[in-house]
């Protein structure tokens, strides 16, 4: 008995040094250009570490457009790293195609941190059809889905509750 847990416990050290990188997935939401948030969700060994999701409001934007979900990722990503008291991540993961990975990239180059933009792209049901950049990051494409819909969903919850409590009291 004491073998096996021996042998489970090397797995999991084993397994915690090599597939389970800390990945952060960013996400946005608003209704109509309105109430715009923005979520940081955390996975940590394949699993969520929901103690670390976070959530930003959106300020120097509205409306929506392409143009304006950019401004949004990239509010909320400088916002995040202004935050030195934070663990960096193995890999930054966002929803969307080569444009936000991009707009991503240009956030952290101009802060000079080097970590690898991952970007899930969606089909038109929204459901994850393409992963863009886990093998450089070196993390596992069912990671990076894993993260990006923790950040959907979360984006989702928080974007509820803001909208009832903006019906309320408006």
């Amino acid at each position: 008995a004491l073998d096996h847990v021996q042998d489970v416990s090397l797995i999991t050290e084993d397994r915690g040094d090599t597939q389970g990188p800390r990945i952060e997935a960013y996400d946005t939401a608003h209704l109509s250009g309105t109430n715009a948030i923005g979520v940081l969700t955390v996975i940590e060994n394949s699993t969520p570490s929901k103690k670390e999701y976070r959530t930003f409001n959106i300020k120097g934007v509205s409306g929506k457009s392409l143009n304006n979900d950019i401004a949004s990722l990239k509010e909320l990503l400088s916002r995040r790293l202004g935050h030195t008291e934070w663990p960096l991540p193995k890999a930054f993961v966002v929803d969307g195609g080569k444009t936000h990975k991009k707009a991503a990239e240009e956030v952290l180059k101009e802060v000079g941190i080097g970590i690898p933009v991952v970007a899930v792209v969606k089909d038109e049901k929204h459901r994850p059809r393409e992963v863009l950049g886990s093998l450089r990051a070196g993390i596992t494409d069912a990671d990076a889905v894993l993260a990006n819909s923790e950040a959907h969903r979360f984006s989702l919850s928080k974007h509820r509750k803001a909208r009832s409590r903006a019906l309320r009291t408006g």
